[in-house]
């Protein structure tokens, strides 16, 4: 067996790697990284004409975003996924595409008809249905990340477990990953793997975000919170809907711009992959959390009756990397009164990590623009923390050897140090191991 990685090594983002056996493949994701130019998986165009097989983990671009360039490039590979994966790749992609048509100065497209090549070319599995690739077997496990997310597990002459994004917490929405899987090799990521990566409990995390809600209307300002439009999106919507009706936020509207009232419809179409909780208060209530009367989207083109009064406003994108919210920031980034909650991860080169990192001014649209508005960060984070990932780690059978991918360098060494009672390696994109 040999594994090769042609993406997300020493980074976040354009997930890809390739796991073969006697002439048989799967590649696992083929995202992109998005930044101030976007970075494409290390695939040759030998490698997209050969590869016809790829499972995918989940829905977000640096996992999928690649998958029309791949046709483009004449490319023609099986995919596996969930549906709830299917379904919002659709969505993200057509999403995605109109964001690269819109920056002429892009150096590389895909069509429409690119984004329809791969619908055509998703073939749905459910968790832990088998499927045989000649000398590979492989099967898709829950991953807790988002809805649909999965783990891929491989067996050949020896087992390979790819966790994708894991989450081993439960959320509102998600029950937290499988554990327990057997796997000689593990691929783990490890965003938040660094000593001091310390992820709030949903409950602390949200009586932090609902504090800083409620200071920040009773002070007459506005709340922009930039999320993912696939699940930081619904867990938000669902935390301030659930404490404005137990008066722990006061009334205001709540705008949700976007592609999140789509991803929103999705989600209700494939309760069935969300915890029981949530396909109760559906099935038998009638009740959907998913399109809250508090919910509205702003009636006009130019947007301004979003701003006749204080208001919570949730679009994309999370990282502040395009998407209606730099129009909104844009309005009110000079507004001291108001509020920036930054609610996941924000990578490296995009608007989110500098104003994190205590940047007060910021370029949008080619014009410099001073922020005086208060900046937060209150971790709603999909992913395993350090102890998390040590945990989930610990619990996978059999496990001998990590490859620690989708994360920093400093993160990944402390992440590693931790990790010794196993072999632990950090893999380079390019680079092949022989299993």
């Amino acid at each position: 067996m040999k594994l090769t990685f042609f993406g997300g090594c020493r980074e976040v983002g354009r997930s890809c790697s390739l796991i073969e056996s006697g002439g048989d493949h799967l590649l696992i994701d083929c995202g992109v990284k998005i930044g101030k130019e976007e970075e494409y998986p290390l695939l040759s165009h030998e490698d997209i004409h050969r590869i016809k097989h790829i499972g995918i983990t989940h829905t977000h671009l640096d996992h999928v975003g690649f998958l029309p360039h791949f046709f483009h490039e004449g490319g023609k590979a099986r995919i596996y996924s969930t549906k709830p994966t299917r379904d919002m790749t659709q969505l993200l992609l057509a999403d995605y595409h109109r964001i690269l048509h819109m920056r002429r100065h892009r150096k590389s497209y895909f069509s429409l008809k690119d984004i329809e090549s791969v619908l055509n070319h998703s073939h749905i599995l459910e968790y832990g249905q088998g499927t045989k690739l000649g000398n590979l077997n492989f099967s898709l496990h829950p991953a807790g990340h988002i809805l649909g997310s999965s783990m891929i597990r491989v067996q050949g002459k020896k087992s390979i477990l790819f966790t994708g994004d894991v989450n081993n917490r439960g959320t509102r929405l998600l029950d937290p990953a499988e554990q327990g899987i057997h796997a000689h090799t593990l691929v783990m990521e490890s965003t938040y793997g660094a000593r001091g990566d310390v992820i709030p409990s949903i409950k602390i995390a949200s009586a932090e975000l609902a504090k800083s809600v409620t200071r920040t209307l009773h002070k007459g300002g506005f709340v922009l919170i930039p999320a993912f439009a696939v699940g930081r999106s619904q867990e938000i919507l669902l935390t301030l809907e659930s404490y404005m009706r137990s008066g722990a936020i006061p009334k205001a509207p709540i705008y949700v711009d976007g592609m999140i009232l789509k991803a929103n419809r999705i989600y209700r179409q494939n309760v069935i992959y969300a915890r029981k909780e949530i396909q109760m208060r559906i099935l038998a209530s009638d009740e959907d959390p998913f399109a809250s009367t508090l919910f509205k989207s702003p009636r006009t083109k130019h947007k301004s009756e979003v701003f006749e009064e204080p208001a919570i406003i949730v679009s994309t994108s999370g990282m502040l990397t395009g998407g209606p919210i730099l129009r909104y920031l844009s309005e009110v980034a000079g507004d001291h009164n108001s509020l920036l909650m930054l609610v996941g991860y924000q990578a490296e080169g995009t608007i989110g990590r500098s104003l994190l990192d205590g940047a007060r001014t910021i370029e949008i649209d080619g014009e410099e623009v001073d922020v005086r508005l208060k900046v937060e960060n209150v971790s709603f984070s999909a992913h395993s923390d350090h102890q998390g990932l040590l945990q989930f780690a610990s619990s996978v059978k059999g496990l001998k050897r990590i490859f620690l991918v989708h994360g920093e360098d400093k993160k990944q060494g402390e992440l590693a140090a931790a990790l010794k009672r196993f072999e632990v390696i950090i893999p380079k994109n390019g680079e092949s191991y022989n299993l």
